[in-house]
């Protein structure tokens, strides 16, 4: 992805890049990491081959337990990439200011002030654009990402007394982005879903460029109970299974329907055929069956193994816990 800079902050000696950077190789590797309930999930990717990653650690932390771990792993200096929870910053997609590069970011920060609750000296913001729009004739479009200077020293403290080497603060719309780009769909065109407990996120992309991410108000909680109740008659339990689809996965699929209507008319590419499943923490009965006759999409769910050398088989819910973490260390500048 072609990205326009880096806003870069300082905060106890630690020098923070809230950005988006060219891609190239790194034989170190590079460890992500995201919230978990109350707690972390560390993930350490390692590229044994420039397009061979290997996870080589995968930890479960309790909040109060960060310092702990880094020391029995001896994790001390290790380049990290911490994920930014949804709700602690903003991404917005808008029609590119006619600036040069280096112009840029200051024009979408004047662009975006009337949004700000807050003032325009305290966000922290980067952009990156949408390539190959103005060779189609369209208007050029960037996202912007902000947040407030809190938010992003908020994420810093919390790794800071470990000792790890923090080199980028992220966020999930980019890091699903580096899942996706690695799996063959993404050639054509890849809508991927991650459902939370109670959100899901919805990203498409095109060749290992993000195009669009949309937030879902319903997640895996709400569509397993949906989908599948049962109510005791004469003290036999019965199912109640409506013939009918349930209105949390009628939804989910109609948002589904929206984006990809967008994503065709807006940036002016082929339809997309493929939508993967992001593992899930429970089970979510008729999603896929729903989805796919809904929508008339090849709909599969994904195994972190296509994506990632694995040294032993990590179940469903330990993979849906560390999705975010993995994509984070997936990163290449």
């Amino acid at each position: 992805m072609r990205v326009s800079g880096a806003f870069g902050i300082c905060f106890r000696g630690v020098r923070v890049l809230f950005s988006f950077l060219q891609r190239k190789t790194n034989v170190n590797g590079l460890l992500g990491m995201s919230r978990s309930g109350d707690g972390f999930v560390l993930a350490k990717i390692q590229w044994d081959e420039p397009d061979k990653p290997r996870l080589c650690l995968l930890e479960s932390v309790a909040a109060d337990g960060l310092v702990s771990v880094c020391e029995a792993h001896k994790l001390g200096k290790q380049r990290l990439s911490i994920v930014m929870e949804p709700g602690d910053f903003s991404l917005q997609l808008l029609e590119a200011p006619q600036v040069a590069d280096d112009e840029m970011r200051d024009a979408v920060r004047w662009k975006i002030k009337d949004q700000l609750d807050y003032e325009l000296d305290q966000a922290v913001l980067d952009v990156f654009e949408i390539p190959g729009l103005r060779e189609q004739g369209r208007t050029p479009q960037i996202y912007a990402v902000y947040a407030h200077k809190d938010q992003v020293c908020s994420c810093i403290e919390r790794v800071v007394p470990a000792g790890m080497a923090l080199q980028y603060i992220d966020i999930p719309e980019l890091v699903q982005r580096n899942i996706a780009c690695r799996l063959p769909e993404d050639e054509s065109g890849l809508a991927l879903l991650n459902l939370q407990q109670q959100s899901g996120l919805l990203t498409l992309t095109y060749q290992s460029t993000l195009f669009l991410a949309r937030e879902l108000d319903s997640g895996y909680q709400a569509l397993a109970g949906s989908a599948s109740n049962a109510v005791a008659v004469n003290g036999s339990p019965m199912a109640l299974m409506s013939e009918q689809p349930t209105e949390a996965l009628e939804t989910v699929a109609l948002e589904i329907q929206r984006s990809l209507d967008y994503y065709e008319s807006h940036f002016g590419k082929p339809p997309i055929k493929h939508l993967l499943i992001a593992p899930l923490v429970q089970p979510v009965p008729e999603l896929l069956e729903h989805i796919r006759d809904s929508l008339g999409l090849n709909v599969r769910m994904l195994d972190l193994a296509e994506v990632i050398d694995v040294p032993a088989e990590i179940d469903g819910e330990m993979q849906a816990r560390a999705f975010y973490a993995i994509g984070a260390a997936l990163r290449l500048e």
